[in-house]
């Protein structure tokens, strides 16, 4: 924890995410808002720098007229890496002109390892990015297949790799419950990545229900998937095997060496403005949430007319519903919340609901040590029991 309250990691100054929805495949499991190829990119960004210049008329009063400075910007997607960095660095010009970007700026590109190849890695540093995010998803080959990824073992280790050498900062992405996979493949990936040179995991299960293809292989040949009880073995042989080399869990899904935590994930667990650019961005300006358009041709047709392209905006929320998403979010991290906090707000919770919670420390899912509340290592496998209480 920092002196501020903070987990490690976590600044408190606001960020600033950019969607970029084109990609050169889209993957069986994809469930983001992302288009093949690059048709309209060159209109797609200066709509985006467009966005980014009206937020500065927005910004002359209310909740926006604080958020100044960012220190950590984000390209998501889509796949970042699939195009011209150039326009991606003008982005970044935009933001700097406009809202100010801090001098040690944590600046994350989303990347697919057949992206990555020497040149494209040097273009990326070029225009100020520190931290690459890849795709691998598994180092065996024949789970990348039922995925439908571009690249092979072979090529993900390469660019892993390279990243590293280039950047130092490199985070990679894994999958469980892919079709095929088993324990000792799925640790073998991790030990791959560790030895590529990864200073950060993150680690998801595989989700089908928006994957007809995977729904179909999985009717056809169910013995290729495992079970739950399957897919909470792996997360804590995951779990286990990086403990052991000092690259602990912070957050539900993810681990890092010391000091590489992702600053603008963090923004998201807690409650920190993250303002969105981009079709279907999401943003948090300290008060209430509010998205983008999701559909491309109508987000182009917005900013080129000069209208705003948010689509969907929640009202102000309220303190009891805000501090019960704060204690949410905060028990996503291995830091948990402190226990003052975690009492005060739970005695406003019905009087059910606070039984049920206390049943959650006795059934060894919540502890509480050193001032704090955190969920237990079972805690976490069965989270949703205990964010249940909390909605």
């Amino acid at each position: 924890m920092t002196a501020d309250g903070l987990p490690r990691g976590a600044t408190g100054a606001p960020g600033a995410y950019v969607h970029v929805p084109f990609c050169a495949h889209r993957c069986t499991y994809c469930s983001f808002i992302a288009q093949e190829g690059k048709r309209e990119e060159g209109d797609f960004f200066e709509g985006v720098e467009r966005e980014i210049r009206a937020r500065q008329v927005e910004a002359s009063g209310g909740a926006l007229a604080a958020i100044r400075g960012f220190d950590s910007v984000y390209f998501g997607g889509g796949t970042p890496s699939y195009v011209d960095p150039l326009r991606l660095g003008r982005v970044l010009g935009t933001l700097e002109e406009v809202f100010g970007i801090s001098s040690n700026v944590e600046i994350t590109v989303e990347a697919n390892p057949d992206d990555l190849d020497v040149s494209r890695l040097l273009a990326l540093r070029g225009i100020g990015v520190n931290r690459l995010s890849i795709g691998v998803q598994s180092l065996v080959d024949a789970e990348l297949l039922p995925l439908e990824r571009r690249h092979d073992a072979a090529a993900a280790r390469r660019a892993v790799s390279e990243a590293a050498r280039v950047f130092g900062n490199v985070s990679a992405d894994l999958m469980i419950g892919i079709p095929g996979q088993t324990r000792e493949t799925l640790l073998a990936s991790v030990d791959g990545l560790l030895e590529a040179g990864v200073t950060h995991l993150s680690v998801y299960l595989l989700e089908i229900d928006k994957a007809p293809r995977l729904v179909a292989l999985k009717k056809e040949r169910p013995e290729l998937f495992p079970d739950d009880d399957e897919m909470a073995d792996r997360w804590e042989a995951v779990d286990e095997r990086l403990t052991a080399v000092d690259v602990p869990r912070y957050e539900l899904s993810n681990w890092a060496r010391p000091g590489f935590e992702s600053r603008h994930n963090l923004k998201y667990w807690t409650l920190t403005p993250v303002l969105g650019f981009g079709v279907g961005a999401h943003s948090y300006d300290g008060r209430k949430r509010y998205a983008n358009t999701g559909m491309l041709t109508e987000y182009l047709r917005r900013t080129r007319e000069g209208i705003s392209p948010v689509a969907t905006s929640e009202e102000e929320q309220e303190d009891l519903p805000r501090s019960k998403e704060g204690l949410m979010l905060g028990l996503r991290l291995s830091s948990g919340v402190p226990s003052d906090t975690f009492e005060e707000i739970s005695s406003l919770l019905p009087s059910e609901s606070i039984s049920r919670l206390e049943d959650t420390f006795v059934a060894g899912l919540l502890e509480r040590a050193d001032g704090r509340v955190r969920l237990t290592r079972r805690g976490v496998l069965l989270s949703n029991e205990v964010f249940s209480l909390l909605v």
